[in-house]
């Protein structure tokens, strides 16, 4: 797993980055993914987990925060607030992102589209466990 401590909008802790790697690192093996990433609102990589060899990750960090921001824009001409999640399906590929409560955003690359549901289902599970995991390092020890 990558970690990028600087590029956060948290105080990423020893023990913050071990919960996040094992959360990205149980949700790669329960769904057969090649990777998953989070990535950082503004674009930036927080972590990956998973096969990224030969994956430029930061390019897709940042083209995967401006689809989202893309997407927004459609989503308030519709009447919506936002979409929470996308979906791309490729031949030998497929994307599922999902923004977090925190608004960085989970990417999980997949080969088996047969999967797309157990993917949709296991990232939703995870951007919660995720989300409270940031939330716990942005407002460290209250007391």
């Amino acid at each position: 797993m990558q970690l990028n401590r600087i590029l956060t909008n948290f105080v990423v802790t020893e023990d913050g980055i071990s919960k996040i790697h094992q959360l990205l690192s149980h949700l790669v093996k329960d769904v057969d993914a090649q990777a998953a990433m989070l990535v950082e609102k503004s674009g930036q990589m927080i972590a990956t987990d998973g096969d990224v060899q030969g994956l430029d990750t930061q390019a897709i960090a940042s083209l995967v925060s401006g689809a989202f921001a893309s997407t927004r824009a459609v989503a308030r001409l519709i009447g919506e607030t936002e979409f929470q999640a996308m979906f791309q399906q490729g031949d030998q590929a497929s994307i599922f992102m999902y923004a977090l409560g925190t608004n960085d955003i989970l990417v999980v690359i997949f080969n088996d589209v047969s999967k797309t549901g157990l993917v949709k289902v296991q990232a939703q599970q995870t951007a919660m466990a995720l989300s409270n995991e940031i939330a716990n390092m942005q407002a460290p020890n209250k007391g």
